[in-house]
């Protein structure tokens, strides 16, 4: 699960507060009034130990899967340490299920189902996490690895990306298995080990291997999206936010390149020169924006929206400009509608009075769905002119992915499994800015979406990757709940 995620949904509701009082409160238009859903009780599977996820949860976090860019800095004790405590832990799960390690340390859990006709579904987590800022350890309330309940709340790295996930999910399976259930249709456990950086060594050797058996997933479901407790001040409801497409990934490389030579004797432009310039005319003419990937996640909570704002986010076609610069000048919600330009790396020179013959940047871009690696070079390379070589480099590379259906009978199984558990919470599809080891299911799977059945303020939902990550514990029996429901649900005769 990715931080922008959260913050882009918040940041959405601020900036289209500001657009209502700009744009749509002046206008005098009349509101439409739509019916707001009334609170019913959400639907538990029976006998979820809600400890059992707790304790195991906590076990979870104190195996520090730590993964790092560098792989050679890679433990895979810590990995093979999970598996044996997932061997331990869920022995229902492994003895109904064929278990497969693949690449040595990612996990590949098939429950047969008895309806070979049916496709499968696909559950993915992944084990490992990120490292702690060096230096941001004391700020933690306690020990990022010591997983330790505290006030109501479980604290730890992985609890919400991706370790909380993955237990529930676990602890689901174990408990539909000790009921006498047998599912029609095959679940697959897909459970990777380095989604932290790029999922190369593990998702894409998973799904490899299923797209070679000729498996063809109805849906596939996995981390980047959860359950806010309000999105202000678009609604003050609870919103499930759903991953239904993400952003895809690209670095470019752009080189300036001279003659050089002695900083006494300088060129009207130096390398650096050039260089700094064509970064400028880039900042300075991004990827056009387009606010009509927004309009689902608009229509999906209009009959919670604040009356005021409806009008105006539910009638793009009209307000669609307005809405659209008021956004792109928020940096928080003009990254959910563009593609984003990034400079992050900068060389060039070796002594102060020495000109370099080269100077080199490297701009990072998240591409929105509709572009593609091959727009975004064209535009680069328009942007900055033909002095400037652009060339994409390192091995994290992927076009966006394409929209899963919001009108299938995948999103319908799902969207049921949501309601049934978060019966007070609007189901609204999201687009992740950031990228998921489920990328690797696009060319062979159905609908691939993203979730994690997790409640939170906006703050503590954004503490993914930072400081503070940490999960409710009143959320435990609902987080198992819901995967017990999405798998019952998803069975042919459900």
């Amino acid at each position: 699960m990715k931080k922008s995620l959260l913050i882009g949904a918040a940041a959405v509701g601020v900036a289209a507060g500001a657009v209502a009082v700009r744009a749509g409160l002046r206008s005098g238009r009349r509101t439409e009034t739509l019916p707001t859903p009334s609170p019913t009780e959400p639907v538990i599977e029976p006998g979820i130990d809600a400890q059992s996820f707790l304790d195991h949860l906590a076990e979870a976090v104190r195996i520090p899967t730590v993964v790092y860019a560098e792989r050679e800095r890679n433990d895979p004790a810590d990995i093979l340490a999970m598996h044996a405590f997932l061997r331990e832990s869920y022995p229902l799960t492994h003895e109904r299920c064929r278990v497969e390690t693949v690449n040595d340390l990612s996990l590949l859990f098939t429950w047969e189902g008895t309806d070979a006709d049916a496709d499968p579904i696909v559950l993915m987590a992944h084990m490992d996490v990120v490292p702690v800022e060096p230096g941001t350890e004391d700020d933690w309330l306690v020990g990022a690895f010591e997983g330790k309940t505290v006030d109501g709340e479980l604290w730890g790295r992985g609890t919400l990306d991706d370790k909380g996930p993955l237990i529930a999910v676990m602890e689901a399976v174990e408990h539909l298995a000790s009921t006498g259930f047998t599912p029609e249709r095959t679940v697959i456990l897909a459970i990777g080990h380095d989604e932290e950086i790029g999922g190369a060594e593990g998702a894409a050797n998973v799904a490899a291997l299923l797209n070679e058996r000729g498996v063809r997933p109805w849906f596939v479901i996995d981390e980047g999206g959860a359950v806010t407790d309000a999105l202000p001040p678009l609604t003050t409801d609870p919103v499930a936010l759903v991953k239904v497409a993400e952003k895809g990934y690209v670095d470019l490389e752009l080189t300036a390149t001279g003659e050089g030579g002695h900083s006494s004797f300088p060129p009207k432009q130096s390398t650096i020169g050039a260089l700094a310039a064509a970064i400028q005319r880039l900042e300075a003419h991004p990827m056009p924006a387009r606010i009509d990937v927004l309009r689902p996640f608009f229509a999906a909570l209009a009959p919670r929206l604040d009356p005021r704002l409806r009008p105006i986010l539910t009638n793009l076609g009209v307000t669609g400009p307005a809405v659209s610069r008021l956004l792109a000048s928020k940096q928080e919600t003009n990254v959910m509608m563009r593609t984003t330009t990034a400079v992050t790396m900068v060389s060039g020179g070796v002594k102060p009075n020495v000109l370099p013959q080269e100077a080199s940047a490297v701009v990072n871009f998240r591409i929105l769905p509709g572009d593609s690696i091959e727009s975004v070079i064209e535009h680069v390379r328009n942007v900055v002119g033909d002095d400037i070589a652009v060339l994409p480099v390192g091995e994290m590379r992927g076009e966006p992915s394409r929209f899963s259906s919001t009108d299938s009978p995948a999103w319908k199984v799902l969207g049921t499994s949501i309601e049934e558990t978060f019966p007070d919470a609007a189901v609204a599809p999201w687009i992740l800015t950031g990228a998921t080891d489920s990328r690797y299911y696009s060319d062979f799977a159905g609908d691939i979406y993203g979730f994690a059945p997790f409640t939170g303020e906006m703050d503590m939902l954004g503490a993914i990757h930072g400081t503070g990550e940490r999960i409710r514990t009143s959320d435990a029996e609902t987080a198992v709940s819901f995967f017990c429901r999405l798998i019952r649900n998803a069975q042919p005769d459900a």
